[in-house]
């Protein structure tokens, strides 16, 4: 595969905040439904995320890629203006009261301030250890989450054919275009170029993969999400896409691995 992404023309065309274009009267008119409004929070809880991540994944030999660099702050730049959408078409429904997030929580904050302090540590001392080929991992990662985001924008509204919120996501649609075109290339080039990364990356995924910011929701918030998302015939028709897609990669057939993250929420996600 040829890497055509252009990362100047990408940072320099970055999409800010949304507030002037998003169709806020519309929602006052035509309500989303209650679960499409718990689906938006979680979704925008794991946009949120992304600045957290960004800090583990660039205290590796990642930040020594300027290329890499660019992309992920104007990535992170760009989700974060997502997470901001998804925030005021929220508040335009009052009636909606939100699930509070555990990881804002008072409790659960104090604990993460202290594994933050040494996090980053830890996380550059095994990573530089390791040496280049952990950057396989990282793309991959970020490609499968921008697949699960693409499928779950579609479910959404599948669930709720709402016109307004169908303005929004296509939109953000295309705007993810771009993010899955650049984890992609990255992804098959670094995999095709190294054995040991290609070791490396399906070790981890193996071991450890879930949709990046997941294991900072409420169980019983990922357990809804999961079942809105993946428990008809549709949703299960997503998955196999997905994990289709994952298993063509080098290296990587055969992990299956938004179909065992299902399983483990009690969703069978598979035919």
């Amino acid at each position: 595969m040829t890497d055509d992404f252009d990362i100047r023309a990408y940072t320099r065309t970055a999409a800010g905040s949304h507030e002037a274009s998003l169709p806020l009267a519309a929602f006052a008119e035509h309500p989303l439904a209650p679960e499409t409004l718990r689906a938006l929070g979680y979704l925008r809880d794991l946009e949120d995320f992304t600045m957290h991540h960004m800090r583990d994944v660039l205290v590796t030999p990642s930040h020594k890629d300027a290329r890499l660099t660019a992309f992920l702050a104007t990535w992170a730049f760009e989700k974060y203006w997502i997470a901001d959408a998804f925030d005021r078409i929220i508040a335009a429904h009052p009636d909606f009261t939100p699930v509070a997030n555990r990881a804002r929580s008072g409790v659960v904050r104090f604990a993460r301030e202290a594994v933050d302090r040494v996090s980053p540590i830890v996380t550059a001392v095994r990573a530089n250890l390791i040496g280049e080929d952990i950057i396989a991992g990282h793309v991959t990662r970020g490609y499968i989450d921008e697949l699960v985001s693409r499928v779950s924008y579609s479910r959404v509204l599948e669930n709720d054919p709402n016109e307004a919120l169908g303005e929004v996501l296509t939109g953000f649609q295309v705007l993810r275009d771009r993010h899955l075109q650049f984890f992609e290339g990255e992804t098959v080039r670094r995999l095709e170029e190294s054995v040991s990364a290609r070791r490396l990356t399906r070790s981890s995924l193996r071991r450890s993969w879930v949709p990046t910011g997941t294991h900072e929701q409420p169980i019983q918030e990922t357990r809804f999400m999961m079942k809105y998302l993946f428990s008809d015939a549709r949703g299960r028709a997503g998955v196999s896409g997905i994990d289709g897609t994952v298993d063509r990669l080098p290296g990587l057939g055969g992990l299956g691995l938004l179909a065992r993250a299902a399983r483990r929420y009690g969703v069978k996600a598979t035919a």
